[in-house]
């Protein structure tokens, strides 16, 4: 074969591939479709305010949100409060997303972008349950010039599917979208906790905690462990809730914190669900209260107590392996025998 016509053969593979590229992923100009900056979904801006309710839907379950005059909450974690400020910005990014790539139509080649079977599909509904928007929603690739994801996505009513910005993430996780932000306060008010019978006490305008009963043959821990029941329950986190049902059997552990302005926080902790959960329960104590200036006053504590106790009442909350292993602590965890 010739030069001349290897270099012919060559560029008509060369065009043939191209020709099956442009095919895939580019224009098709025979059917009607948007370009490129042009709002992803058409008039979902006007609507936004009207959604009630979000579905996602995937291969890997589900999750359901809903708007309530108290805001946002995730139903299939029976009504627990949503991360209000996920939720808007997942809405928010639907009303601005704009298409920037046209990508394949050919539906065989969708689970490549995270497409067809393994999308997840997202459903907008009004009140009364008429559907704003429906679209599936794939991979997120990142946009090494903003700094921000793009998103595949695909709806019935374009011809192909396309990547397409300011979508939020979403995950099929219902326990992804709770508000996490349960109680907090400064653990400087923290006068002692018992965990599991160990005292771990404090004077006063002290940073340190020191170990109660310490023997003659042992020597507690360094404060920054000593530290950390404190701060496990000052700063509570969890990662996910669900409603009490059946009354609950004897605790697994259980860690009991004070304040110098008198409250005293309970956290229960029960093994269940594979994990461990925790009951949480405040009260107020005026014995425990010192006669210091710059306290909060009686009645702003017991305020504080009654927030949380509407906030956990009805609810055990699962905490992560570190905290379920730091309020689970026993009286050895706390010590080393001297050498």
């Amino acid at each position: 074969m010739s030069e001349r016509l290897t270099n012919i053969l060559g560029y008509l593979t060369l065009f043939a591939i191209l020709g099956a590229i442009w095919v895939l992923f580019g224009e098709d100009p025979s059917k009607e479709q948007g370009a490129r900056n042009e709002p992803t979904f058409s008039n979902v801006d006007q609507q936004i305010n009207d959604v009630e309710e979000i579905n996602i839907l995937s291969e890997k379950g589900q999750v359901s949100l809903a708007r309530t005059n108290d805001g946002w909450v995730v139903k299939s974690r029976d009504a627990y409060q949503a991360d209000d400020e996920k939720v808007r910005a997942f809405l928010r990014g639907i009303a601005k997303s704009e298409r920037r790539e046209p990508k394949t139509s050919n539906q065989s080649r969708f689970d490549v972008l995270g497409l067809g079977t393994k999308a997840k599909t997202i459903s907008l509904k009004a009140a009364g349950g008429a559907t704003v928007l429906e679209f599936a929603m794939g991979k997120r690739k990142a946009n090494a010039t903003s700094g921000r994801s793009l998103t595949y996505i695909y709806q019935d009513t374009d011809t192909r599917s396309w990547l397409v910005s300011e979508l939020a993430e979403a995950q099929v996780d219902s326990a992804w979208w709770l508000d996490h932000s349960l109680f907090r306060f400064d653990d400087a008010r923290v006068s002692d906790v018992t965990v599991n019978g160990v005292w771990l006490t404090r004077k006063f305008g002290d940073q340190d905690f020191k170990l109660q009963g310490v023997k003659a043959n042992e020597q507690a821990l360094p404060n920054w462990q000593l530290h950390s029941p404190a701060r496990a329950i000052a700063d509570f986190t969890f990662t996910d809730a669900k409603k009490l049902g059946n009354p609950l059997a004897e605790p697994f552990a259980k860690a009991v914190l004070n304040t110098y302005d008198g409250m005293v926080v309970t956290v229960d902790i029960y093994q269940m669900d594979e994990g461990r959960w925790a009951k949480i329960s405040a009260a107020y104590d005026d014995t425990l209260r010192l006669d210091q200036e710059g306290l909060k006053a009686a009645a702003e504590v017991q305020a504080e107590i009654a927030s949380i106790m509407a906030a956990t009442r009805e609810w055990v909350f699962k905490l992560s392996e570190i905290d379920a292993g730091t309020l689970s602590s026993v009286r050895a965890d706390f010590v080393s025998n001297k050498q």
